[in-house]
Parts: structure tokens; sequence; C-alpha cells
């Protein structure tokens, strides 16, 4: 599948919590009376939500080991196909292509892949991870969501940087602990700003992408000015109330 859904409930439309990608990896960790839903834990996130059994594809502990261990290529397409068993698969960016020898395989089978992937292993440089993040432009906001037609403040910073070679959590408290801080005059392309509220508590989140501008969810994918000294530029219940922190990773 090219996206699969983890709701909060077992129950349709409750609570969506993230979405998976083609290539990416879940545990199961139980089953409803019913044995229509599924709850699994993510490999990607560390998410725990429920999923319909309908969706689900069993593989063994080996491959699932080497799926999550072994080397792979991150898609970096927006839109990508794979051609399996005669069949074409539309797969979005930030899915897994799995490579066994030197040919790309999904449950023991071969596979064709058109489009734009990147080692998992080959760091971005900075200019390539602002690329990265401007594909996302204009999609629009859709909490837990991790694709084109929709994506969260989090995963939208997660997954550009995925596409560049580095792993990062989803939520926006806990990109305050990666990487290092750095001061305002240090900022460069790249560096993770960090939105603080009116109690300095850590809310929202974007990308520098240069001349004061973060690419950020708000609404939709989108640049805006931002002031890196920490002062006040907007109100309250604006996720660009402050900057309350600079990370870099790079």
């Amino acid at each position: 599948m090219s996206l699969m859904s983890v709701y909060l409930e077992p129950s349709r439309g409750i609570g969506l919590i993230t979405q998976l990608l083609f290539g990416e990896t879940y545990e199961v960790l139980g089953v409803t009376g019913d044995e229509k839903w599924l709850k699994v834990k993510t490999a990607e996130g560390a998410s725990t939500g429920w999923i319909l059994r309908a969706q689900h594809y069993s593989i063994s502990e080996e491959d699932y080991d080497f799926y999550n261990h072994e080397d792979y290529q991150v898609v970096t397409s927006p839109v990508s196909t794979v051609k399996y068993q005669g069949e074409e698969i539309y797969i979005l960016a930030g899915s897994h292509l799995h490579i066994g020898s030197s040919e790309l395989f999904d449950m023991g089978g071969q596979m064709g892949f058109k489009g734009n992937a990147r080692h998992v292993k080959q760091k971005a440089t900075r200019e390539e991870l602002v690329s990265l993040a401007k594909l996302f432009m204009h999609v629009p906001f859709l909490s837990g969501g991790r694709g084109f037609f929709g994506i969260g403040a989090g995963s939208f910073i997660q997954l550009a940087y995925k596409m560049a070679g580095y792993k990062l959590p989803k939520f926006i408290s806990k990109l305050t602990e990666v990487g290092k801080s750095i001061a305002e005059e240090n900022i460069q392309l790249g560096d993770i700003v960090i939105f603080g509220n009116n109690k300095d508590i850590p809310h929202h989140a974007g990308i520098y992408v240069g001349e004061n501008q973060v690419i950020h969810v708000w609404g939709l994918v989108r640049l805006d000015k931002i002031k890196l000294d920490g002062s006040i530029m907007a109100r309250n219940n604006s996720p660009l109330y402050r900057v309350l922190d600079i990370r870099s990773l790079l």
C-alpha cells in the first residue's frame, strides 16, 4: 500500500495519529474482539495506534529486522511508481525502497521503480535539505498526515529530514532535544526554528530557508518571515508568537 492510516481508537475516522508510507513497518501488539482492528507500534516514530486488519500484511521477524536495519533508499519524488507483479503502485516521498543484493525487492519478488530516491546513509547538504522541504509547498495541513495530500507540522520536518538522510522525532516537544542549540547569529540553512507561546512552551517549528524566513505548516506548507531575536511577532494564538530556540543537526 502507498499509505496506511493509524488511528487513536479502533474505529474509522477517530483521531488520526499518523500514517505509514510504502515500505515502513510496524509491530502488532493486539487485536480487537471482532478481529477487525490491530493495535500496532510503528517502527518509524514509535507511535502506537490502530489499523484495519484488512490492510495488514504479515512478515517474518527476520524480514522485519531486515527492513529496519539493512540498507534502503528513501523516495524523494513527490509521487513515484513501483511495478510489482505487473501492477503499478503510486508511492509518496519518504517511502522506503529496500535493497537485496543489488536489486530492489519486496516480499521476495523483484520490482521496478520510476522516480527519484536517495540512499538512507547519504547525507544531504543544507541547500539540498531546503530544496527537499520546498517540495511540500502548498500541501494542506492534516493532523497526523504524512503525505502530499495532507501533512502535520512535526511530520513535515521529520519527512524533509528523513529524505535528507537524518532521523528526527515527529513531535515538536521532542525536537528541543535533538542536535544543539545555537545563537541567532549562527543560524544556517536547514536549521530547525522552534517557536514558543506566551508561556515559553514549545508549540510549533519550521525549517530555516534563509533571508529570515522559515518553511512550516500553518494551514498549509508555506514560507513566512520571522524575527530571530526572540521578540514577539504575533498574537499569542499564532504559531509564530516568538522564536524560542534554534537547533542545528547538520
